[in-house]
């Protein structure tokens, strides 16, 4: 390839087409095909490295040489003939040419097309040849293998193919072998050629063969020293046979039938032409072996189909495709219809009917038309016999091939006495199904994976589900409240995998839920049937709320008898303690009259301010004895002129530190001194039993208020003995925020024994105490409650006529803490010198251990050091550095849960969300030495103080 004189006047276009032409022969010379160009003359110009290595010289002892220079003669003719007839055509000619190289024969593809000039004249011939040497050898082994299927089956086919494939690829022997079972390890030879003849069929053992590596596995070719590598096979070896190729033979379904192989003495060089032919012959092979077992198969299946046909227990008949006539019939169905063979095929099918509505020749026509239509049909027909005997048949009917005939297949099998086994158990369940549905007891079915499968009416009218919409769903889920499904499930789980359970065959006890989600208990005994379609388990089921709340009224009363009993009793015990106490009483308030002389003379005031403290006490336990005797002897009250407002000031601040700090209390006296006729002790114990009641109304939180007013009444009515009211009485109205009372329960809150709380949390007799008293007191009681909104009782009683001068007045309040110490490490903390040294002083009076620190960060310090060293921590709110909620905040994450008691003046400005979290109570300044020392009592462990008993 070079540059003409035309490109070489034009200097401009010297560099590009050298680059051109470089990558140009770049891509030429890493061509396989050869490719090559000459002059008009017959000269090659270009020649690329395939055209070299092809005829065995360089390229410069070819550039400028004619053919006859290059090939041999006869071959340089042949050449220069075909470059003329492109010449004279002037466009691509294709030849099929034969060259011999190194003493072999090869077959080149070339396309031969001219060059032209600018001016369209051809200047030369383009040639670009493919080797097809390997193609044209797998053409002529397929035509050997069509000469060698030709007319050819069986066994002289295989012997023709081992014959062609030998020629074929110039080997010794050539065979084809299979296994005589999938899992064996003999192989049978089926044809063979050895050495030019067909050999006798021999079997062998696959292993340590070449065979081996190729049977079920891949294509495999071992080109030379077959001995070396299998020296097992001592039949090649005696052979002295060097090379081994082997492609497997495989079925339809891909398993593994043989394999096709070749020998020879010679190594085998071109492994993929081996391979290409072995595999056409290979597909040729297995399509016979293929055919031959089909033909054996078939031949059994017809051998099979004949014996089943006459040794079937069914009746079968065969009909004709398109008129329903009957061709054959097996000897079952002439014993069973009682006719010869002859005469069932003479007959059509109507004709075996019973002629009934359904059962007639007409409807044996429309079944045979659906199954020509390819469905199979399944009809139950009602037959008579050759006796005139009615019988029921199941048939079924199919369109099948038979001999290479469509025919209409017919099996029909009596079932008459399936039939009345049938009806007679349909009976059976009708009767059972009446019985359930009538049943008075809820009757349910669930099978194993835990769905409902039946649910008669009583179980309707129990749970409020209609059967339609439970059946199908999981009992658990629609039946069982939520907190025993768990359970339940694993009660199941258990019987399914051990075959036993605590609730079968057993009546037990249970909670149910109905649709709307009440629950209510319930008698179940459940027992375990088989069914066909699994274990059925049958849940008879009896709602017993009436007969549970019979039994709870029953328990009831016996429990208000041993109540009653046990007042009684109490009553008896009160008696005698009174009276005891009563003398010792008397003995104290001669003792205080004589101390109360002594004081006079000694004119120690303090002392009589004591004195007088101790009377009020003496007098106080004095009503006291009285109400206890009034308690065992059925007495009726003291009544005497009476300030509600002065007695309720005074009650309140004895009930104000008994109650939760998280629970507001509020007490009201109002300006009036509110004058009754009554008696003090008892009237306090009606205002402690509605606070109390309150109290536990509100579950510790909320607010508590106790008021006294003046209240005219109007056709009000008493909600405790429902007689109507009018007129002017004085009030104690003790209300509070919490739930209010139930409306059904408004009707039954003041009878003995009648409570709304839980089981042991109150006796049912605090309301009845506040009926009693109050209605002995010729007063009533008024309710007003809001479900939600909190509730109000105001006890009425007859106001005094006239001034309230006569009026007895209110008791002092008791002394500043009780008669017991307590006991207890406290941290004190407070920034007011004075305010805490008055604490600590107050707190070691009561018995306490005390360390105060003056600021909040000091007292943290201290509680770091020693934090199990403190029971209960003081402290105030306001202090430099660090808060009082701060330093609790502190303490707790040390210690979680000690006791925190807040005293501040600044109550409102703390965040009750804060507050809430920071887990203190709070008291407000200035404290009350009384309501501080009841706080500090309910978090310390009180002692006797020293001298008292």
């Amino acid at each position: 390839m070079g540059l003409d004189d035309r490109q070489m006047a034009n200097p401009q276009t010297v560099p590009s087409r050298r680059a051109s032409d470089l990558r140009l022969r770049q891509i030429l010379d890493q061509t396989g095909a050869v490719v090559f160009w000459k002059d008009a003359d017959g000269r090659y110009q270009f020649v690329n490295k395939e055209f070299c290595r092809l005829v065995g010289r360089a390229e410069a002892d070819i550039l400028g040489r004619r053919d006859v220079d290059v090939m041999p003669r006869a071959v340089a003719r042949r050449l220069r003939e075909n470059d003329a007839l492109v010449l004279e055509r002037m466009h691509t000619v294709t030849f099929e040419e034969q060259l011999l190289f190194h003493g072999e024969l090869r077959t080149y593809l070339v396309d031969k097309f001219p060059l032209r000039d600018a001016a369209g004249q051809a200047y030369a011939v383009c040639g670009v040849a493919t080797d097809i040497t390997a193609r044209k050898r797998i053409e002529e082994a397929l035509q050997s293998a069509s000469l060698a299927v030709s007319g050819a089956f069986g066994r002289t086919l295989f012997q023709e193919l081992v014959r062609f494939l030998a020629t074929t690829v110039d080997a010794d022997w050539a065979f084809i072998s299979v296994r005589e079972s999938e899992t064996s390890c003999r192989m049978r030879v089926l044809a063979m050629w050895a050495d030019g003849e067909v050999s006798a069929d021999f079997d062998y053992d696959l292993r340590g063969t070449p065979c081996e590596t190729v049977v079920g596995e891949r294509f495999r070719i071992y080109p030379q020293g077959l001995c070396e590598l299998f020296p097992g096979d001592l039949e090649f070896g005696r052979q002295r046979m060097d090379s081994y190729a082997g492609y497997p033979l495989t079925d339809g379904r891909g398993t593994a039938l043989g394999l096709i192989a070749v020998v020879s003495r010679r190594p085998l060089a071109d492994a993929r032409f081996v391979e290409s032919v072995l595999k056409i012959f290979a597909v040729r092979a297995a399509a016979e072996l293929e055919r031959d077992r089909m033909e054996r198969e078939l031949r059994a299946s017809e051998a099979s189909y004949r014996a089943i046909f006459e040794a079937s227990e069914d009746c079968i008949f065969i009909h004709d495709i398109d008129t329903g006539a009957i061709v054959d019939v097996n000897p079952r169905a002439c014993r069973v219809y009682g006719y010869d063979h002859d005469t069932l095929l003479r007959m059509n099918p109507g004709q075996l009917g019973s002629g009934e509505q359904g059962y007639t020749d007409e409807d044996a026509r429309r079944w045979m038309a659906r199954a020509r239509d390819g469905e199979v049909v399944r009809v139950e027909w009602r037959r008579r016999n050759a006796d005139g005997s009615l019988h029921w048949d199941e048939v079924v009917l199919k369109r099948i091939r038979l001999a290479g005939q469509e025919r209409i297949l017919a099996v029909t099998r009596d079932i008459t006495a399936r039939k009345v086994v049938a009806e007679a158990i349909a009976r059976s369940e009708n009767r059972l199904r009446a019985t359930v549905e009538a049943a008075l007891d809820c009757i349910i079915t669930m099978d194993e994976d835990g769905l409902i499968r039946g649910f008669n009416p009583a179980a309707e009218a129990c749970f409020g589900h209609p059967a339609q919409a439970v059946l199908g769903r999981s009992l658990a889920d629609t039946l069982i409240p939520p907190r025993h499904r768990e359970a339940h499930r694993q009660g199941m789980a258990r019987f399914l995998r051990e075959g036993r359970g605590p609730f079968i065959g057993r009546r037990v006890e249970v909670c149910a839920q109905r649709a709307d989600g009440s629950e209510f208990p319930a008698e179940l005994a459940i027992a375990v049937a088989e069914g066909a379609e699994g274990r059925l388990f049958v849940g008879y089921l009896r709602d017993i709320t009436a007969a549970k709340r019979a039994q709870e009224d029953s328990a009831r009363l016996e429990a208000q008898l041993r109540q009653a009993q046990k007042m009684e009793a109490i009553g008896h015990l009160a008696g005698g303690i009174a009276h005891d106490f009563n003398n010792i009483l008397t003995s104290i308030n001669g003792y205080l009259a004589l101390a109360g002389e002594r004081q006079t003379e000694l004119g120690d005031a303090r002392l009589g301010r004591y004195l007088e403290q101790a009377g009020l006490a003496a007098g106080r336990a004095r009503d006291l004895i009285r109400q206890m005797l009034a308690f065992s002897r059925g007495q009726r009250a003291t009544l005497r002129p009476l300030s509600l407002s002065a007695l309720v000031a005074e009650l309140g601040r004895f009930l104000g530190p008994t109650l939760p700090s998280s629970i507001g209390f509020e007490v009201d006296p109002g300006a009036d001194p509110a004058c009754v006729l009554a008696d003090p002790v008892q009237l306090e114990q009606v205002v402690m039993n509605l606070c109390i009641n309150a109290r536990d109304a509100l579950g510790g939180r909320g607010a508590i208020r106790v008021a006294v007013e003046r209240l005219p009444v109007v056709d009000a009515v008493c909600a405790s003995c429902r007689a109507a009211l009018s007129g002017e009485f004085v009030a104690v109205t003790v209300s509070d925020d919490g739930p209010g009372v139930d409306p059904a329960a408004v009707e039954r809150i003041f009878e003995p024994f009648f409570s709304t709380k839980e089981v042991g949390k109150g006796s049912g007799m605090g309301l009845a105490m506040v009926h009693g008293i109050v209605h002995e007191h010729r007063g009533h009681v008024l309710l007003d409650s809001v479900p939600g909104e909190g509730s109000r009782f105001r006890v009425l009683l007859p106001a005094l006529p006239g001034e309230a001068a006569g009026c007895e007045g209110t008791r002092s309040a008791a002394p500043a803490r009780g008669g017991e110490q307590l006991s207890g490490r406290v941290l004190l903390a407070d920034d007011e010198e004075m305010v805490l040294a008055f604490l600590r002083e107050l707190f070691e009076g009561w018995g306490l251990q005390v360390s105060a620190e003056a600021d909040g960060a000091a007292a943290a310090r201290r509680f770091a050091e020693r934090p199990d060293g403190f029971d209960l921590v003081v402290t105030d709110q306001t202090m430099p550095r660090m808060t009082g909620l701060e330093l609790a905040q502190a303490v707790h994450r040390l210690r979680p849960g000690l006791p925190v008691v807040l005293i501040t003046g600044y109550a409102d400005g703390i965040d009750a969300d804060r507050l809430g979290q920071s887990g203190v109570s709070v008291m407000n300044k200035p404290v009350d030495p009384a309501a501080l020392y009841a706080r500090l009592a309910e978090v310390l462990r009180p002692v006797a103080a020293p001298g008292k008993p």
